[in-house]
């Protein structure tokens, strides 16, 4: 009789050791995930921010005003560009969520205000507003086409050099404003095409603002 109670108290002492050492298996397992799922949470938000930075720092070069002129036919036509970001840079005291960053990416881009008019008549000028414009931070590309505009614009960064390859010119300068080599560009060249004729209208932008 002794000799199956010990038995039987044996195989408790047993069952016990094994549901706790199970319950701090699991346990560890546990913290090891949630550790891991943090780490990737903290190395997707440095690449959000990263990407987020890149993104500022291509809007920051370009935003401001410009302006130029371009010829048709025997006429002098002045155009100017006003470029706005459509979230403005803002400094913040804390970490920002991976929600925040999300949501700066995918809505960060530039609204566009072109207005275009005959310098010897201020009433002849024609404008329209190009919204949520995205810009090719590779290329260093702005392409400004929409129904509210009449024409449509094609943006070039210049690093004045007179270099006639427009989008080799702007990607080199897009890569220098990656490197932090470039805060703010100074000229823009631009391609107006018309909705009245198939001609393509060439003019420089000078920053004013």
């Amino acid at each position: 009789m002794k000799f199956y109670l010990l038995t039987f108290l044996l195989i408790l002492l047993v069952g016990c050791d094994s549901e706790e050492g199970l319950k701090e298996q699991t346990q560890i397992q546990s913290k090891e995930q949630i550790q891991a799922q943090n780490e990737n949470l903290e190395e997707w938000a440095a690449k959000l921010s990263a990407d987020l930075e890149k993104r500022r720092s291509f809007i920051n070069a370009v935003e401001g005003e410009f302006e130029g002129q371009f010829a048709v036919e025997q006429t002098n036509y002045s155009i100017s560009v006003k470029v706005v970001p459509t979230i403005p840079d803002y400094d913040v005291d804390r970490t920002r969520t991976i929600a925040e960053l999300e949501y700066e990416l995918q809505n960060l881009n530039l609204n566009i205000h072109v207005v275009q008019w005959n310098p010897s008549s201020n009433m002849s000028a024609v404008g329209c507003v190009i919204e949520n414009v995205k810009p090719d931070l590779k290329k260093g590309i702005l392409n400004l086409i929409s129904s509210a505009c009449s024409n449509s614009y094609s943006l070039f960064m210049s690093d004045e050099t007179g270099n006639s390859n427009y989008s080799a010119m702007s990607t080199s300068m897009a890569t220098m404003i990656r490197n932090g080599q470039i805060r703010y560009v100074q000229t823009l060249k631009g391609k107006l095409k018309s909705s009245t004729n198939a001609q393509t209208y060439e003019f420089n932008l000078e920053r004013t603002q």
